[in-house]
């Protein structure tokens, strides 16, 4: 089902109130399927929340005309006008030639480096899963962290916030899901129950989630071993918890960043601190866990559900 800009701008309007007056916000995002089109809903949502100016919208079907959009921007830039783009196809319909005012990415599982301009990333602050961690694990003093070779910029980003919480990090890189087996059997075999904790980063049960996955809930069930991700799918079936974006938080972070978007500062990509948890209540009495009361109630969704 299509989310048409018709429809949308009132309820944007609505949602933007009372504001300092300034440039129009354009906002490109993709006309996707459900459950993406409902994630992108949320993020303009939330981008109207904080935005300093008016947004208009542009939703991009899957086969988007170029020219269509070109006019349709011609139609709005002015001074300062600003530009969202959400999702990969916004980035492909973007103009090079854009001059008119600070351009923004979001919608987009990238780190940082990886996109010419500011944004806000999908891809959770790994700060919030350490934060959730000691929060909710005081007794884990060391962390294995699983995560995909290629990803060291986000590797070091989970050593910095790690180190500051007093927690040891031990990396695991993998780069295929044979060889992810062989490590993670290694791994289990001669770590501490009581004080290790798994962390699986993006890409790396889903080197082949059908194998490895059923492998590492049945090896850390059996073992008592804590285990997390950042995928919600992971916690409904076994693992302990998730943090995955909050899309409304990441759309609100978006129009934040539009205010100061022209600052030295805010240049870059950045992870979104806008998390949603998922609990897996039956894993945590699995492990003998006595979670803080605060934790569980922030937490949704819980599985198994009421």
């Amino acid at each position: 089902m299509r989310i048409p800009g018709v429809v949308l701008l009132p309820l944007l309007g609505l949602l933007v109130g009372v504001r300092v007056a300034c440039g129009t916000v354009l906002v490109l995002y993709p006309d996707a399927p459900a459950p993406y089109q409902q994630a992108f809903a949320q993020i303009v949502a939330g981008i109207a929340r904080t935005a300093p100016g008016p947004l208009q919208t542009l939703a991009l079907a899957a086969e988007w005309d170029p020219t269509h959009v070109r006019r349709w921007l011609d139609a709005r830039r002015g001074p300062a006008t600003a530009l969202v783009l959400l999702g990969q196809r916004a980035l492909q319909a973007y103009p090079a030639d854009w001059a008119d005012g600070p351009v923004l990415v979001g919608g987009i599982n990238a780190l940082p480096g990886q996109t010419p301009w500011p944004g806000i990333s999908l891809i959770v602050d790994p700060e919030r899963f350490v934060h959730t961690l000691r929060e909710g694990l005081p007794a884990i003093t060391t962390v294995v962290v699983i995560h995909h070779a290629e990803d060291q910029v986000w590797l070091q980003r989970v050593e910095q916030a790690a180190a500051s919480r007093g927690l040891r990090v031990e990396p695991l890189a993998v780069a295929d899901a044979e060889s992810a087996v062989r490590q993670i059997t290694r791994t289990l075999a001669r770590i501490d129950p009581r004080t290790t904790a798994l962390w699986f980063s993006r890409q790396t049960l889903s080197l082949n989630t059908e194998l490895i996955f059923p492998f590492v809930l049945e090896e850390t069930w059996n073992r008592q071993i804590v285990a997390f991700s950042d995928t919600v799918a992971h916690t409904q079936r076994g693992l302990l918890f998730a943090l995955y974006p909050d899309y409304g938080g990441v759309g609100e972070e978006l129009g934040e960043r539009l205010r100061d978007a022209a600052r030295p500062a805010a240049a870059g990509l950045r992870y979104t601190r806008a998390a949603r948890l998922a609990l897996n209540i039956r894993t945590a009495r699995h492990l003998g866990l006595t979670l803080p009361p605060a934790l569980i109630d922030r937490a949704g969704p819980v599985f198994p559900a009421p």
